[in-house]
């Protein structure tokens, strides 16, 4: 598209993205609430609100999709889409305006909050909701279920597939091509020309690296008539080191990375040294580790004796459990408040994993079997308990004996529990609550803890840095004093939980030993028995599932390079998800993936140097957007705006200001004069920057599957009036006018007198482009050049600053063709 000059710059702030497509929230409505809202319900509602109630309370039943959707005596209680009109949430937020619910006392704030997105996604229930469902204090038995759906169509191995017949045969690059063509000669439709230059090497810049090429790139690349020109442009870019910093940041979607807890409380500080996570990710990508050896050491590379010992900087990967975020656990609440809290971490890390590596909703199954896939409660407090035997620490990433780093440990743990007691201690002795405890022990205790702190980071062993990540720890909740509720931890050593009746923690059942999902297990699989099984559980993984990872980390990367993936739930590939539009494809594609030794860039070569990514984004036959409105059969190539980090980059990257230096601690993206890639900014769970928050940055509380593109008023906005776009504007307009001062004529003034050449200059540096005529008219008349009525004879630095901004904020310079 190109960027019409026939508006002023004001009026054009209205309209410069294009309409956003809106993306259906039910399926993330439906998994919030099987995972947030009904063990809520269970927990609290249901003794008054349930056919079990004694007496059903204000006529309302919340154990059934009829009686949540009808209400009670009191009216609806739900308004779909507007929590804070529904009766529902008025009393669970204990506004006043209804009755407060539950009237034992107010729920936590993060639930309350889980109710609030919950209704306004739509409240949506699944069909199946209170229908025949009794409750019972029993697990169901559902072993002959979880047999008759082994062959559901993401449990089976993939299979190399037969290529289909076509008949247009020239078309195909790629074995991909083959699959996509098939589909589309089949409903009597053809792809899509192929894109122009500018716009491919445009597009390919952007998916690989997450900048903009130059103009002189486009212009190399044009000139370029090698058929493999295109293909030595990919290996360019996937060699360079930009690739692993614009994948990275995909990865770290999926890893739900930040720097800070969801909170600031003493017992949840934020970690120390969160950058080495996201910095081993993007080393990690640019050396294309195999995949399967990716989820390996993010999950266990702390029991990888072997790799540690050739690289202990290796310890950095376990960040992805050692940033997991972590809320407070007040010592002075009861036992059973902190249990419910801490399993609430662990099924926040369950669900990262299993959604995040194997697009199954694992967590639904906390309070139940699962109600869909064929996932049992066992199989959910199997995985439980491996969370609940690993620890968050902070590991030394040069060579040390693990000796004198567990110490370091024990020893920082302590002394958190000694700072806590002794804050309480001061506190109930100031308000003469506890005159018979004297706080000078604690303070003496805080002391000696305190200095052997000292002296175990004095040690060389420890002046190298250190990343925070996790090691083997069972952890119990002891609240055997009444006063004080202490976190026990058992070193290296494993914990297998009970089953949670309903999911609570004050009703356990039988245990369950620590072992993988059992529909992806062989039938004689064994449970895990070295310490907390992480190491086990990343094998199995990569191994008994290994179709199912590879599968899902396909049709990720797919998405990402092609808008939207095979399968359109890239987190959830069981029965509630979306069935893959070209099955075929994406059998055929993982198992070359595995065979091409989990390669991801072998992925990315054979994705880009398909016909059908090489397609148009414009359609030739109008017919094809009314038969196939979501292009679901890829007959196009799928427009997309760029996301928030590519915004920012290219900003800085077109006026010359992108400090390309790596790594190290993060810098904060509301300073304008940062200049570094957005990927090495401060990415915080409480106050995400503006850039972020404004251009849909996923909440880093939880794993997300996609960013949700929205268009608001407040993204045109910031594009009008960030000083930041304001400073690139002016350097694009200074570097233009330096260029033309030097090459050409200047007036009395200095002023270029070559206007056209500068006003290409800005074209140039910004849409890598020529201007057309109508543009070339446009501009120049909006810098005061050939305007009769204009009181300037000569244009300004900041009629050109306008110039430039206004480029800048364009549609042709915020979208990929």
């Amino acid at each position: 598209m190109r960027f019409s000059w026939s508006i002023p710059l004001a009026v054009l702030a209205g309209t410069l993205f294009l309409p956003a497509i809106p993306i259906a929230h039910a399926d993330e409505g439906l998994l919030l609430f099987e995972r947030k809202i009904r063990p809520v319900l269970l927990e609290h509602c249901f003794s008054c609100h349930s056919a079990t109630a004694d007496r059903l309370e204000g006529g309302l039943r919340l154990d059934t999709r009829e009686g949540v959707l009808s209400g009670g005596e009191s009216g609806q209680a739900l308004t779909p889409g507007k929590a804070k009109e529904s009766l529902l949430f008025d009393a669970v937020s204990y506004s006043g305006l209804a009755s407060e619910m539950p009237p034992t006392g107010k729920l936590p704030v993060r639930v309350i909050a889980d109710f609030q997105q919950w209704i306004d996604l739509g409240a949506p229930l699944p069909e199946s909701y209170g229908a025949g469902v009794k409750p019972s204090d029993k697990p169901e038995e559902t072993a002959a279920r979880i047999d008759e759906r082994r062959d559901f169509w993401s449990f089976l191995p993939a299979v190399r597939q037969p290529l289909p017949p076509v008949n247009d045969r020239s078309w195909p690059r790629r074995r991909i091509d083959w699959f996509i063509l098939g589909k589309l000669e089949a409903q009597q439709m053809r792809p899509a020309g192929e894109a122009n230059p500018r716009t491919l090497i445009r597009r390919v810049y952007f998916d690989l690296h997450g900048l903009p090429p130059t103009a002189e790139q486009v212009d190399a690349f044009a000139a370029d008539k090698s058929p493999r020109a295109y293909e030595r442009l990919i290996d360019d870019l996937l060699a360079s080191p930009r690739y692993g910093e614009r994948w990275g940041r995909h990865w770290l979607d999926v890893a739900r990375y930040a720097e800070d807890n969801p909170t600031n409380e003493s017992t949840c500080k934020p970690p120390r040294f969160p950058h080495h996570y996201r910095d081993w990710v993007i080393a990690a990508l640019n050396d294309d580790l195999p995949y399967d050896e990716f989820v390996r050491r993010q999950l266990a590379a702390d029991l990888m004796d072997d790799l540690l010992q050739r690289d202990p900087g290796q310890i950095a990967a376990t960040g992805l459990l050692g940033l997991s975020p972590v809320y407070h656990k007040e010592p002075k609440l009861s036992k059973d408040v902190i249990s419910v809290i801490a399993a609430d971490e662990w099924d926040e890390r369950i669900d990262t994993i299993s959604r995040g590596l194997l697009g199954l909703t694992v967590a639904c199954a906390r309070c139940h079997d699962h109600k869909f896939d064929p996932i049992t409660m066992r199989d959910y407090y199997a995985l439980a308990g491996v969370m609940a035997s690993t620890q968050l620490v902070e590991w030394p990433m040069t060579e040390t004996s693990s000796e004198t780093a567990e110490q370091l440990t024990e020893v920082q743990r302590q002394l958190v529990d000694y700072n806590l007691r002794l804050s309480y201690a001061k506190n109930m002795v100031a308000t003469a609550k506890l005159e018979e405890r004297d706080p000078q022990p604690y303070i003496e205790r805080q002391a000696a803890l305190q200095k052997i702190v000292d002296e175990l980071e004095s040690k060389p062993l420890f002046d190298g840095p250190i990343a925070n990540g996790v090691r083997d720890a069972a952890m119990w909740v002891n609240g055997d004093d009444p006063a004080w509720t202490a976190i026990d931890v058992e070193p290296g050593a494993g914990r297998d939980l009970p089953v949670f009746l309903r999911g609570s923690v004050t009703s356990p059942g039988p245990i369950a030993p620590r072992r993988f999902l059992e529909v992806l297990s062989p039938r004689d699989a064994e449970v895990f028995g070295e310490g907390s099984g992480r190491l086990e559980l990343a094998d199995r993984i990569v191994g008994d599932a290994g179709s199912l990872a590879a599968r899902v980390i396909v049709n990720r990367v797919w998405g990402w390079h092609f808008g939207q993936g095979l399968v359109g739930t890239p987190s959830n590939f069981g029965e509630l998800g979306d069935r893959p539009s070209h099955p075929a494809l994406l059998d055929d594609l993982t198992v070359r993936f595995i065979e091409h030794g989990w390669s991801l860039k072998w992925l990315h070569r054979e994705l880009l140097l398909s016909a059908a990514y090489r397609q148009s984004s414009e359609g030739a036959m109008n017919d094809y957007y009314t038969r196939d409105p979501e292009n679901r059969l890829l007959w196009r190539m799928n427009r997309r705006r760029l996301e928030a980090e590519a915004i920012r980059d290219a900003f800085l990257a077109v006026a010359g200001e992108l400090d390309a230096a790596m790594g190290g601690p993060s810098d904060s993206l509301d300073n304008d004069d940062n200049r570094r890639r957005t990927v090495y900014g401060a990415v915080s769970r409480q106050k995400p920057a503006d850039v972020l928050r404004l251009f849909d940055f996923p909440d880093a509380k939880r794993h997300v599957d996609r960013r949700m593109p929205t268009t608001t008023p407040l993204q045109q906005l910031y594009l009008l009036n960030s000083p930041l776009l304001q400073q690139q504007a002016r350097a694009v307009a200074q570097r233009a006018s330096a260029d033309e001062t030097d090459a050409d004529e200047t007036g009395a003034d200095g002023t270029s007198a070559d206007a056209p050449r500068r006003v290409s200059a800005v074209f140039r540096a910004i849409l890598q482009r020529e201007p057309t005529a109508s543009e070339l008219a446009a501009a120049l008349q909006l810098v005061g050049v050939g305007d009769e009525d204009s009181t300037e004879p000569t244009p300004n630095l900041d009629d050109w600053s306008l110039l430039a901004h206004g480029l800048l904020a364009s549609n042709e310079f915020l979208f990929i063709d």
